[in-house]
């Protein structure tokens, strides 16, 4: 999936981008980010919703991706899922690296610091795991 063009979801013929984005919007109701971005591991973007003044989506799948070595060195040992890098303006950048498509994908957020962000990140991923799996369910007794 490019950009999640050309993916429909075969009940709603909304596109698995935009459903995404729409999860995005409400599990972060609030303020909870001010920006967010899920990355497919060749680094496309697969989903954003907001805009940061202070980071763009470049310098976030910049940052996303030099960390991913790290990650996967840090999973083996300590199960480490979250990383978190206090930014400027007392914004965190918060990169969130989980399995979907059966690849590893990663939530990059910039978050304000006005509100807790945690539960509902946790809520977006867990819907965004059960969505994909729901769709591959779906394609595969359709094929």
């Amino acid at each position: 999936m490019k950009n999640g063009e050309g993916s429909t979801d075969s009940i709603s013929n909304i596109s698995v981008q935009s459903k995404i984005e729409m999860a995005m919007k409400e599990c972060g109701e609030g303020e909870r980010w001010e920006s967010i971005f899920l990355f497919s591991s060749e680094g496309l973007l697969m989903a954003h919703s907001g805009i940061s003044s202070d980071y763009s989506e470049e310098s976030l799948l910049e940052f996303a991706f030099s960390l991913n070595d790290l990650v996967k060195l840090l999973r083996n040992d300590l199960s480490v899922k979250e990383i978190i890098i206090n930014g400027i303006h007392k914004k965190k950048l918060v990169f969130r690296y989980f399995y979907a498509w059966s690849n590893q994908v990663v939530i990059a957020a910039v978050i304000s610091g006005r509100k807790g962000y945690r539960r509902a990140l946790g809520r977006l991923i867990k819907w965004i795991c059960q969505y994909v799996a729901e769709r591959e369910k779906v394609d595969h007794f359709s094929q």
